[in-house]
């Protein structure tokens, strides 16, 4: 199909920061540039991790669409296809997948990828239609957990031999070389030398349920005689409206929301625990990866994507996904975890043994070169 370096053209809303564009940016730059040769494709705006991409046969192109309906968009990529002229085109969740998929297939591009992280769980029985119809016109469907691979064969009936699974994997020696200085890097984000500190690394979309971290502190103020406080690393458009809900809470003071940060590795260590409180649409959570990596213990919702990363008890702690019952289990594990340094230490320990035996990050590089070679051939 291909002679030279494998040209693949990754189609996605944005490089804004977030676990799936901060993984494909990982494998632009990972991907060994005498066998491949990478284009972004951005539909809406690049975003700070743009900056990232150092693969000198790498290139960010960004379309600058506005977030609506354009039902122009695939005609205008089916003609930048044309030019492009890649091997292989990777779509990334419902709107890439929706526009790149109808653009690629319009181009007569060679092969067809559509990419599956987990949105599709949470979108109306129409969206789930649309993209089930879309993997018709796709050469492979990869997802990125075992989960949500079964839900797309079982539940939607994606047809079994189509679909791939790639699992994440976490730079372990972007964590092994820290060294930092973890009083300090607590006064940088305002949190007191004696609180007790949540951690949380995520934007601020609904079905992080970050809300869940107010209800939290309202609920455990104090353990063993230390405040307990919370921080959020990361951005979005709920962040505004999230800080106006902790100050009519009264609970600015021990909520700190320092936005996007480029030192989130640095940030880890200060963390007591790591908590992701998502409801859904996780497929297999970088954060989570970067937590273990860190040597942080870990609170989390069962929901499929985190289920296959954490085991409750052995590895982390894991609550329900929703509502009150999850309310009651946080309220009553994070106290006991922060009461119990050994099991804190054992469940990191675990963890920490697992990420480097299963989700290096050079594997997943190696998995998606395999994956387009494949493709390609």
């Amino acid at each position: 199909m291909t002679r030279g370096p494998i040209h693949v053209c990754h189609v996605q809303t944005t490089l804004r920061a977030g676990g799936l564009e901060n993984g494909v940016v990982n494998i632009v730059n990972g991907l060994d540039p005498a066998r491949f040769r990478s284009t972004v494709l951005c539909l809406h705006d690049a975003g700070a991790l743009a900056a990232r991409i150092v693969n000198p046969t790498a290139q960010v192109i960004n379309l600058a669409y506005p977030d609506r309906l354009a039902p122009e968009l695939p005609f205008r990529l089916a003609k930048l296809f044309r030019e492009l002229k890649p091997d292989i085109v990777h779509c990334r969740n419902y709107t890439p997948n929706l526009y790149g998929t109808l653009g690629a297939r319009l181009a007569r591009v060679p092969a067809v990828v559509n990419g599956e992280h987990g949105l599709v769980q949470t979108v109306g029985w129409r969206g789930k239609l649309v993209s089930r119809t879309l993997a018709l016109f796709a050469d492979r469907v990869l997802c990125v957990s075992p989960g949500l691979r079964d839900y797309l064969v079982q539940t939607l009936h994606y047809p079994p031999a189509q679909v791939q699974v790639i699992v994440n994997g976490v730079s372990l020696e972007r964590f092994d070389s820290l060294r930092v200085d973890r009083a300090a890097k607590r006064r940088e984000l305002g949190v007191p030398e004696d609180a007790w500190l949540l951690g949380t690394v995520a934007r601020f979309f609904p079905f992080k349920d970050h809300p869940a971290m107010l209800d939290l502190l309202e609920r455990v103020p104090e353990v063993a005689g230390r405040p307990v406080h919370a921080v959020i690393i990361g951005d979005g458009e709920g962040a505004a409206a999230f800080r106006a809900e902790a100050e009519r809470r009264g609970l600015s003071a021990r909520m700190h929301l320092p936005g996007f940060r480029s030192d989130v590795a640095e940030c880890y260590p200060t963390f007591d625990l790591f908590c992701l409180f998502s409801t859904g649409n996780e497929g297999t959570s970088n954060a989570i990866l970067e937590a273990m990596a860190a040597g942080v213990p870990i609170v989390a919702t069962a929901i499929e994507g985190n289920r296959h990363l954490i085991r409750s008890g052995e590895n982390g702690v894991l609550v329900p996904p929703a509502g009150e019952a999850k309310r009651a289990a946080l309220a009553r594990e994070v106290p006991r975890l922060l009461g119990d340094p050994g099991l804190r230490a054992r469940l990191a320990e675990t963890a920490g043994r697992e990420v480097r035996a299963k989700f290096r990050l050079q594997r997943m590089i190696d998995d998606y070169a395999a994956f387009y070679a494949g493709l390609a051939s």
